[in-house]
């Protein structure tokens, strides 16, 4: 296995996600699948990895009923600063949660938290290192 090629995200409001991601990640559009058509879905990209937007079934979304879904966690992106980001964010009406530090970790890490238009939790992290040598599986 080369790579984590895509995320694939059903979305309230595709467009919406899709401009959320592109705005505040650098996310452009790769490829528009049955551009038009009522199943048209994106796949938009950063560096080597795609996120793929799909159109969530309004009348299946609202018939779901709420439970512990095991799935994605949250997205994770990695910033030189947590501050200029944050600012921007929040200059878009975007709630952010407290900044973290993770210095028990990586010296200097911290991280913070807040979601995207569908409600997916994202995390933003400053100061990643990997390890030299983990423990072995």
């Amino acid at each position: 296995m080369a790579a984590v090629q895509h995320i694939a995200l059903v979305c309230r409001d595709r467009l919406a996600t899709e401009r959320f991601y592109t705005k505040h990640f650098g996310f452009r559009r790769a490829r528009v699948f049955n551009p038009g058509r009522p199943d048209e879905f994106v796949m938009t990209r950063l560096g080597p990895v795609c996120l793929e937007f799909f159109q969530a079934n309004q009348e299946a979304l609202a018939a779901r009923v709420p439970d512990e879904r095991v799935g994605v966690r949250h997205l994770c992106f990695e910033v030189p600063k947590l501050e200029p980001k944050i600012a921007e964010l929040k200059a878009d009406g975007v709630e952010v949660g407290p900044i973290e530090d993770c210095s028990q970790h990586v010296e200097g890490q911290r991280i913070c938290f807040f979601n995207d238009p569908d409600g997916n939790s994202i995390e933003l992290l400053e100061k990643w290192e990997d390890q030299d040598n983990p423990p072995p599986l």
